[in-house]
């Protein structure tokens, strides 16, 4: 979100497009209140780009890794160690290759101020292996569990350090763990040459995760951690990527229960994508940037800067595919997700999967209204539906019709929310209960009103994308929650920390003092849905959002 605004709010017109309120004083304020929401985003990225986002700098603990030694700090919540390498920097020849373990040191390496994150749109720097780590205090901090989070952007923005799980830690008595990994062409370009040379292509990102969680597994400890009981939990592309490490043989015994927020394993754009599909796109881009010789063209994109193998946010907000995403390669990932849930085929621990009732809503708002400052139309309807269904035919137009030929907000945001994450979660529990033993928990977070919903001066974004993350954290990407929860939205924030921490506990998530939440069965399909208006199980979820109708 924070880097969008980086690049959108440069060239926000300054007059009135057709179709825009009639009155001057009315377009001003939607004008403004766009630019404050943007200009807050821009503000943030800076900030998270050159700053640390946590706590300023107080006494520190030290512990020793197997790396050496680092000195954290404490803060009101615990202790924090921060922009710990679990990798060496993947620069030069070690550009798309597999991760290469981190370079010991001497010393007691300063662990007080977050790394760098990896390159995305005009920010970062390749030197950015790292991880955080965010404990109870240091007394409380006994063989506790652990749960890694994996930041979400669609394979191309996001960082750890944007991340503050301080309400975890403290309320749910957990550690948490915040990864940085590759992204974009960097994390997920795929070329033949490549693939020759270490017998996989295209996963590195994938792979930088799994790199994470063997650190963990052989350093957490140090921290009070129990590295036989590790959750892996993240949101969209994070939410994703767990569901690509349920699949990946590569990460069997790295962790122990899953999380996947809005990241639905099955019948998405994040992929896993064919190899020779990736050998497209990454040979068209290697082509775009200069590197056209297919017998150098390896040598040559490791000779580029890495400013040069940045993409833009276009993919992100807009209709269409994205270009970096996980590759079925035969290594790390060996199949599609459906099959390898359907059958069996994948590490088969406790899973918690779900997403948000208002999904699209964040893309609508960012996608047209703020980048083009008006409602979606009638025709960008179809096209969503024909991107998402793969062809356009007259139910899905009758499932979906739009509010007018220049008004398309509510059904638009409704088929990105249905075709893109609601189902596709559906059809991840569906897959994963099939099989005899499995424990899954499944949920739609539906708070009426979370922090920043009311930003679009169109449409409320209700329980947008990413909107549950406020609940769980202190910040998202770095933007800070403020002004905070209200009383109800507090009790439901305390719910959800119980769930999340309970489970990651003992693989459960119910507990004492939270509404119980049924598991989800092939016989019984509830969900739990989490709201401030009384979080509770219902059954309706398959015909709310029109799932029947997706999966064909």
């Amino acid at each position: 979100m924070a880097a969008f605004a980086v690049r959108t709010v440069w060239w926000l017109p300054i007059s009135r497009p057709v179709g825009s309120p009639d009155s001057d004083s009315a377009w001003g304020e939607c004008l403004m209140r766009f630019m404050r929401a943007a200009l807050a985003l821009c503000v943030a990225a800076v900030l998270v780009g050159g700053l640390p986002v946590s706590a300023s700098a107080a006494p520190g603990d030290t512990v020793t890794v197997k790396d050496g030694s680092l000195r954290g700090k404490v803060t009101g919540d615990g202790r924090q160690f921060l922009g710990v390498p679990y990798a060496a920097p993947p620069t030069g020849n070690l550009r798309f290759r597999p991760p290469k373990p981190a370079v010991p040191w001497s010393g007691v390496r300063d662990a007080t101020k977050a790394g760098n994150i990896c390159p995305q749109i005009g920010l970062g720097n390749e030197d950015c292996l790292v991880l955080n780590v965010h404990t109870p205090p240091a007394a409380e901090s006994k063989n506790l569990p652990v749960m890694v989070w994996i930041p979400g952007g669609a394979y191309s923005l996001g960082w750890a350090s944007g991340y503050d799980p301080a309400p975890l830690v403290a309320k749910g008595k957990v550690i948490v763990v915040t990864v940085n990994y590759r992204l974009g062409p960097l994390g997920y370009m795929a070329l033949p040459g490549l693939a020759e040379e270490s017998g996989t292509t295209g996963n590195y990102g994938l792979l930088d995760q799994q790199a994470g969680l063997r650190w963990v597994r052989d350093n957490i400890g140090a921290f009070g951690g129990d590295p036989r009981n590790v959750t892996l939990f993240g949101e969209s592309a994070g939410g994703h990527s767990v569901c690509m490490q349920l699949i990946s043989p590569r990460a069997a015994g790295l962790f122990h229960k899953a999380i996947s927020e809005s990241g639905g394993c099955v019948g998405t754009a994040l992929g896993p994508v064919p190899a020779e599909r990736a050998y497209t796109t990454g040979t068209e881009f290697a082509k775009k940037v200069g590197c056209t010789d297919p017998g150098t063209m390896v040598a040559c994109l490791r000779d580029k800067p890495a400013g040069d193998l940045r993409t833009d946010a276009g993919g992100l907000f807009g209709t269409g595919g994205l270009s970096w995403v996980p590759v079925i390669d035969g290594s790390v990932v060996e199949e599609p997700t459906r099959p390898a849930l359907e059958s069996g085929r994948y590490h088969r621990v406790p899973l918690i999967s779900g997403s948000n009732k208002h999904e699209g809503r964040l893309f609508l708002a960012l996608g047209h209204h703020l980048a083009k400052l008006r409602r979606a139309n009638a025709d960008e309807l179809k096209t969503e539906l024909r991107f998402r269904a793969g062809k356009l035919t007259q139910e899905l137009l009758d499932a979906y019709p739009a509010e007018s030929a220049d008004n398309a907000d509510v059904a638009l945001s409704s088929a990105t929310t249905d075709g893109g994450f609601s189902c596709p979660a559906l059809f991840t529990d569906r897959a994963a209960a099939a099989n005899p033993g499995q424990k899954v928990y499944a949920y739609e977070f539906s708070d009426p009103d979370p922090p920043l919903a009311g930003l679009d001066p169109f449409l409320h974004m209700g329980a947008y994308h990413s909107a549950e993350i406020w609940y769980l954290f202190k910040s998202l990407n770095g933007i800070p929650l403020f002004p905070g929860l209200n009383a109800d939205q507090q009790r439901l924030s305390d719910q959800m920390i119980s769930y999340w921490s309970t489970f990651a506990k003992t693989g459960d998530p119910n507990g004492p003092g939270v509404p119980q939440w049924p598991a989800f069965t092939s016989r019984s399909q509830q969900l739990q849905r989490l709201t401030s208006a009384g979080t509770g199980p219902f059954s309706t979820f398959d015909t709310d959002h029109k799932c029947r109708l997706w999966d064909r």
